[in-house]
This record gives C-alpha cells, structure tokens and sequence, in this order.
C-alpha cells in the first residue's frame, strides 16, 4: 500500500470539513422544515438535498468556468453562494419560457448540471488547499444557520389563540406566499396572472427569489406559506452571511470574513443599538422585503468581482461583476439602481491598466449611454419614477420624523426640521447626520476608526469602497425625487438602498477592525477564549433582540402579530381545503375582495379580483371591484348563476359578515362550511 503523503492528508481533511459543511446546511433546511410544518417529511428532506446537490453543482462547474480570472479560494461558502444564484437564476428563465411545469424544469436543470460537471470534471477550480480557510467556511456556515434560525423563530411559529392563527410575521408574507404559489404551479409566463385579477398578465418584477421555494413547494407538496418560513426567509440571512465572508475574506483573508459574517448576521443594527427608527433598520427592512436579503448577496458578489478585477487589471472579472449586477434586476431592483451608475463608472478610475485618456473617454460615454438609458426607462409605466432634482428629501424627511418611535432621538429631529429655522446647507447637514446615525448606529464611529488606521495600509479601492457605499446612499436619500406613478411606494428608490449600504460598512468595519486587533487567521491563543465568549455573547444578544422583529411599534395596527397577522382558525381551514381539494387553475371570488392577499395565498388559488393595489390599481381592477359590490345586490337567482357562469369562477367564499341579497337556490350547497366561513363550488363555463 502506497504512503499516504501531506498533501493527501490535507486534501482529506478539506473534504471531511466541505462535506461537514453541507451535512450541517441540510440538517438545517430540513430542521427549518420539520418546525415549521410540525412533521418530519421524507419528502421535503428529499427535495431539500436535491436542491443543495444542484447549488454545490452549479457552484462547481461556475468556479471552475471561472478559475483563469478569478484567484484565491473563498472555498465552500463560495460554491453554495454562486451555486444558489446559477441554479436559481436559471429556474427563473426556464419557468418564464418553458411549458412543462416545475418537475420537468428541474429535470432538465438537473441534466444540464451534471453533463456540465462530466465536461468539466478535469479543469481546476477556485479550491485551494488551505485547511483553515475549510475549517473557517465551516464555521461560517454554521454561524449563519445558527443566526437564520433565530431571526426567524417567530416566522416559524404560528400561535392560534382565541380561534385565531397568528402568523408572527410582517403582513406582506401573504403576497410572498402567493408568488411562490404562482411559481410552482406555472406552466411558463402565458399561464401566470396577476395575483390581484383573474387573467391579468402576471406583473414579473424583482421576483427570481421565489423559484426555489416554488420548486420544494412542487417537489414535497409543502404550502407556500411554510416554504416561505421554512426556507425563502432564512436562506435569504444564510446567504447575506455567505455573501459577506466571500466578499471580505476575499479582500482581508478568511478570520476576517468571519468577522464580517458576524457582524450581518448576529450583531444589532441601529434600531436595535437605541437609534429608535425602524424605517431605517437594516434588520427590520431586509427581512420584511425579503427579497433585499438575495439582492445583498448578489450585490456583494458583483463588488466582490469588481473590485478584484480593477485591482489585478482583468477583464473577465469586471465583466462577471457587470453580470451579478445585471442579474440583481430579478432579485431586487432598487439595489440594482442603487448601485448600477458606481458599478458602471468605477473600472474608468480604478482599473489598472486603463490608460488616462482612456478612462475619460469610457466615462463620458458611459455616463451618456446611463442618462439615455434613465430617459428611455421613463417611457415605461411600470418603471418608477427616476429624477435626481433632490425634490424629495423635505418629504421624506418628515416621513422618516413619522416613523420614529417616541424617543429622545425623534424628539431632537423634530425639533430641528419642524421647529428651528436653518438655511438650507445646515439643513443637508443635519439631513445627513439623521440619515447616518439612524442607519448606521455605533458602526460609524468603528467605520471611522477603520479608516483612519488603515488608509496609508491598504489599496486605495478597498479603502475607498465604503465612503463610496456612503456617499452614494446619501445622495440616493437626499437627491432623487419620491416616485408618483404607483409602482411601489413613494419613498422606495430613496429608502431602499439602506439595506445595502448598512451590509457594506458593517461587513467591512467588523472586517477590519478583526484585522487590526487580530490578522488574517485564527486568533492566537491568548485571544482564542476572549473571541469564543464574544461570539455566544452574540448568540445571545440575537436571541434577545430577534422577538417581534417584524411588528412596528410606532402603529398600534402593526404593533403586535395579533393585530396584522391574525386569521381566523376557520378561514384557514376553507383555504386548506381549497388547497388541497381544487385544481391549481380554479378561480374564486370573495365579495370582501380579499384584503391583504390572504386568503388566496393560504388557498393557493387565483382571485378574480383583489382589493390590495400591488403592482398598480388598474382600470380592469377597479371595474371587477364595482362588479363585486353590485353582485352582492342582485335579488333574482338567474342573474347570480349567469354572472358566475360568464366569468368562468369556479368557487365563491363567503365570510360570516358577508351581505347578500341573493334567493337561496342562487347557491349550491356549501362544499365547506365552518364558523360561518363556507366553500360553494360552480360548474366551470365560459372564461375570463
């Protein structure tokens, strides 16, 4: 038998701790779904490793595409991270065009996969052979399964209580439910409507964040609300802490990628620090917009390769930077806007091998290709408003002075915005102070520390990088103007990109200040017990702070989950039923127009017409809505059947408050009935 040499020692230990680390991120995606839904599914562990087995693929055959352009290793939290996004990202696409449905769609993925891994089974790959940097992506991942697991403790526990379910969780998970509900049952975009309108062409924005959970709620059978809790809503923490080793380590080595993973994933942002504004806190708006959690994590990589490209003079990596970018469009698109003018113009500054005439040449051009594009995007209704006249900040100021909770913080801005009289300069001075204290908390003075103690020590880019990511969500804040075509609301190209720019000075101060007291590596021993009880203080200090995150005290009908998640227990009931008795295709009416898209995200099933404006309150919405209302008034049997018959609604609901002045032989018999809440199902006829 041949001697087994150092370097086959070492290649051992790599895999035991790689394998160590997938092991640990499948115990949790299935622990996550055994709690959620209270049963240990077979199924669902099936679909869960299926799922991990197609990340690490695509990760592997991505880091090996790459490998000639792109050095250094930040090892198996860099296969799960990129892996998610390929794989994800292409279910997106193959939902959109292909006709077959979500198991055919992940067939082919799963072909396309390994005929990939087979072609490339012998082109090296971004793994190194540092077994603690192995030993750190370990850690890394556990830390941010830990840290997932309790954040969202409160989504993965509904309470019923008085005959209610109480969903512990911020209202817009029932648009999040419904979406990946859209998704797993989609037969490619001419089957997909509008969630609020039975026929309505389905508005595809920032959405691509809900295709793997579409596709475990298809493979194990699983609801959409449990794979939102289970899955969606933690997966998105995971990756903000993957997202923040990748891009730290990569730049500071692995100890303080750790650090910074920390930092996003235990330590308590400004809200939490005692700054009292929730509207401006990281933890709050990430995770109630969950799609800003896979938008940070797509937008770190593009810096990531951005940064790595301009310093080594590689065009390769600047364009994979420029496609993370482009793709965040489909995760999140404020942060795409928020960064996409940066991204563009920062290779003409910093990258090495551009001569000078050059770099103006490509900025100018590039700027005027930015500003053509900004004008042509205003020729679409559905793009919101783009202005940089800095018409907003005064009403938006008062909106942030709204949404403070009362404290001493809310009651000093009010008084200097609404009360004293400043000239317009020291008004942007204390516009600036309010917006960095209340988003950035303590971490400012640690980001100036960094700064100071390290600029004459580091490339000037990776220092630069956070006074960017500063400076330009003050001037995104202070600058544009608020949106009044509907999109969304307002304020959201001005509010938005603080998710990003909190992650970007967290990660990157936790990053050096590890590195200024510690190095690159491990702590040595004499630190080695002060940072383990640094980290379970941490542990600890999250699980304080993570309860009733997504209330909102400062309103009283947000103020706790029994105000703005409670459903009742009967109600809940008729949605399961629905789910599990009607097909994916079936319409159902309600008269109340279904407030808040409860009731079709617990049934799965689509509305003939909504009352939430989502996506735009359009003309056809309006006419169904008064449609509804004067159905409820007709007397005469004739008139109830024909109206169903012509609209091709299968099902109506009715709720125990419901007023109709209908003959009962309008009605079949209830197929559910409980508490008031009852199911009548209609013969098909007719369409939409």
């Amino acid at each position: 038998m041949l001697p087994v040499t150092l370097s086959q020692r070492l290649s051992l230990l790599e895999s035991r701790t790689d394998i160590s680390s997938v092991g640990v991120l499948l115990l949790f995606l299935w622990g996550w779904h055994w709690r959620v839904t209270g049963y240990l599914s077979l199924a669902a562990g099936a679909s869960l490793l299926f799922f991990l087995i197609l990340c690490l693929a695509y990760g592997s055959i991505f880091m090996r595409l790459i490998a000639p352009i792109f050095q250094g290793s930040p090892g198996i939290p860099f296969q799960i991270l990129s892996g998610f996004f390929v794989f994800n990202s292409f279910l997106f696409v193959v939902a959109l065009c292909s006709p077959f449905g979500m198991v055919i769609n992940l067939t082919m993925l799963s072909i396309v996969a390994l005929l990939g891994s087979v072609g490339l089974r012998k082109r090296d790959s971004l793994v190194g052979s540092n077994p603690g940097g192995h030993l750190a992506g370990f850690l890394v991942v556990l830390i941010s399964c830990v840290g997932a697991t309790i954040w969202c403790n409160d989504a993965q526990t509904s309470v019923v209580r008085d005959g209610n379910v109480i969903f512990q969780i911020f209202y817009d998970v029932y648009i999040h439910a419904r979406e990946i509900s859209v998704f797993a049952q989609a037969h490619g975009i001419a089957s997909m409507q509008d969630i609020k309108l039975a026929g309505g062409r389905a508005p595809i924005y920032h959405f691509a964040s809900y295709l793997s959970p579409a596709a475990i709620s298809a493979l194990s059978g699983a609801s959409a609300m449990a794979v939102y809790a289970s899955l969606q809503l933690p997966l998105g923490i995971l990756l903000t802490g993957l997202a923040a080793y990748c891009f730290m380590g990569k730049l500071f080595g692995w100890g303080p990628g750790v650090a910074a993973t920390v930092a996003i994933v235990l330590l308590p942002d400004a809200y939490q620090q005692g700054f009292q504004n929730r509207y401006l806190s990281y933890n709050f708006m990430a995770q109630v917009n969950l799609g800003m959690l896979y938008g940070i994590a797509c937008i770190a990589m593009a810096w990531m390769f951005m940064l790595d490209g301009c310093r080594r003079g590689k065009y390769g990596t600047v364009a994979l930077a420029y496609m993370c970018l482009g793709l965040c469009v489909f995760y999140k698109a404020h942060l795409f806007v928020a960064n996409s003018y940066v991204l563009m113009m920062f290779p003409f500054v910093f990258f090495t091998r551009l001569r000078l005439s050059w770099r103006v040449v490509l900025g100018l051009l590039a700027t005027v290709i930015f500003c053509l594009t900004v004008s042509w995007s205003q020729t679409i209704p559905r793009v919101p408003v783009l202005r940089f006249d800095g018409s907003g900040i005064s009403a938006y100021l008062v909106l942030l002075l709204q949404h403070y909770d009362r404290s001493w913080i809310q009651r000093v801005f009010a008084q200097i915005f609404l009360q004293e009289n400043h000239s317009l300069p020291i008004q942007a001075l204390y516009a600036c102070a309010m917006l960095l204290i209340s988003t950035f908390g303590l971490w400012l003075a640690g980001l100036a520390v960094g700064l100071i103690k390290t600029w004459r020590k580091m490339p000037v880019l990776f220092w630069l990088f956070p006074i960017i990511v500063v400076g330009n969500y003050l001037l995104m804040a202070m600058g544009l103007a608020l949106d009044n075509r509907n999109v969304g609301e307002p304020e959201e190209l001005v509010n938005r990109p603080l998710v990003w720019a909190y992650f970007a000075v967290a990660a990157w101060t936790a990053a050096i200040l590890y590195r200024l007291i510690i190095g690159e590596g491990s702590p040595q021993k004499k630190y080695l017990p002060v940072s383990l009880l640094t980290l379970m203080l941490c542990f600890l200090a999250t699980a304080q702070i993570a309860p009733n995150l997504q209330t909102y005290p400062r309103y009283a009908f947000l103020a706790t989950y029994a105000e703005q998640g409670s459903v009742p227990l009967c109600m809940d009931k008729a949605a399961q039923y629905l789910r599990l008795k009607s097909k994916s295709s079936d319409i159902i009416l309600d008269i109340a127009a279904d407030p808040h898209f409860t009731f079709t995200a617990l049934s799965e099933r689509q509305l003939y017409v909504g009352k939430e404006k989502f996506g735009g309150n359009s003309p056809t919405q309006r006419a169904r809505l008064t449609e509804i209302a004067q159905l409820a008034t007709f007397n005469e049997q004739i008139q109830v059947q024909q109206f169903f018959k012509v609209r091709g609604i299968d099902w109506f609901f009715e709720r125990p408050d419901t007023q109709l002045a209908w003959p009962m032989a309008s009605l079949p018999q209830p197929a559910f009935s409980c508490g008031g809440f009852k199911l009548f199902q209609f013969a098909r006829a007719g369409s939409v």
